[in-house]
């Protein structure tokens, strides 16, 4: 195994927590549009513009 410095080290796991913090934020963004209780009865319709 080749050695690393403690700024690549430091770099991944950085990248390791971006990367797995984008997932969950971005399930959990979809889990609240499709579960918006708000707009439950409007189906999962876009907004319609004022007429």
């Amino acid at each position: 195994m080749k050695e690393i410095s403690m700024f690549e080290l430091i770099a991944r796991n950085f990248a390791r927590f971006a990367a797995v913090s984008g997932v969950i934020v971005l399930v959990i963004w979809v889990s609240w549009v499709m579960l918006d209780f708000e707009h439950m009865n409007s189906g999962f319709t876009l907004p319609q513009s004022v007429y």
